[in-house]
């Protein structure tokens, strides 16, 4: 599988999810991909962000950039922009 086929089902994971923030392991259930294959398209591919909390599990939270424009409120957009907790 190509790169870009990882990255475009990696995306369809999180978009098509009910969740704004999700883990690399369920994105890799969701998706179908290997744990590994989804670390990386998460490291290496523009358009995702990693945000600076973990989940209560301390599992790393990741999402798409547009996923969190469209979904995430503005008074939250706001607050992470001011407290720097998002890497937009």
């Amino acid at each position: 599988m190509s790169q870009s086929d990882a990255k475009e089902k990696v995306r369809a994971a999180i978009e098509n999810s009910n969740y704004l923030w999700r883990t690399a392991s369920g994105i890799a259930t969701d998706s179908g991909l290997a744990l590994e294959t989804v670390m990386e398209v998460l490291e290496q591919a523009d358009g995702f962000l990693e945000a600076q909390r973990k989940n209560p599990r301390g599992k790393a939270l990741y999402t798409t950039r547009d996923k969190y424009y469209s979904d995430a409120p503005w008074t939250r957009r706001l607050l992470d922009a001011m407290t720097n907790t998002v890497g937009i």
